[in-house]
């Protein structure tokens, strides 16, 4: 996990001198979605939002630096015949995605990223460890500076010789607000 943060720093100053040449673009964007727990029975379906800052380093590349929160449901398990309500739990991460992505009205783009992930839960110890999501993206530009994103992925957060699986559903929407030569 200490490793996250200056491999983000680094990725995103050779990004910006590399974009130097090319000219970058700069965003802030918000999204939300539902994440639904693959192979796992102590939490069900939760609301997933966060926010992205897009930076255009490349007329193919982008990178984008996230902060996102899940909120998952709590599951009912049932042991020796009593019911009992189990806290679903929360997900909290932080990350870079890499997104190979050309301008246009229309956008079909894949992505991949790693963050850190901090799952927390009622009765059980906070973890942190290092996730890695990818999928695949729409975008439209409605206006120039306007994106509107929807996108699926596959995220997994290691924990040792397991992982937690989920599959997110988001839409967002995004602004550039700085484009430097």
């Amino acid at each position: 996990m200490k490793r996250i943060v200056p491999m983000v720093l680094l990725a995103l100053v050779l990004g910006a001198g590399a974009a130097s040449a090319v000219g970058v673009k700069i965003g802030g964007g918000a999204f939300a979605g539902v994440s639904i727990p693959l192979l796992q029975d102590d939490s069900k379906q939760g609301t997933l939002y966060g926010v992205r800052l897009p930076v255009s380093v490349l007329p193919l590349l982008k990178v984008e630096p996230y902060w996102a929160t899940t909120s998952l449901g709590d599951a009912e398990e049932t042991f020796g015949g009593l019911a009992y309500t189990r806290d679903g739990g929360k997900v909290t991460a932080y990350g870079v995605n890499a997104l190979l992505s050309m301008g246009g009205p229309v956008r079909f783009y894949p992505f991949a990223g790693i963050g850190s992930h901090k799952l927390t839960r009622e009765g059980a110890e906070d973890l942190s460890k290092i996730g890695y999501n990818f999928g695949l993206g729409l975008g439209f530009s409605a206006i120039p500076k306007l994106d509107v994103d929807v996108r699926g992925e596959l995220n997994m957060i290691t924990l040792g010789e397991t992982s937690r699986k989920f599959a997110n559903v988001t839409a967002g929407v995004s602004y550039h607000f700085l484009s430097l030569p």
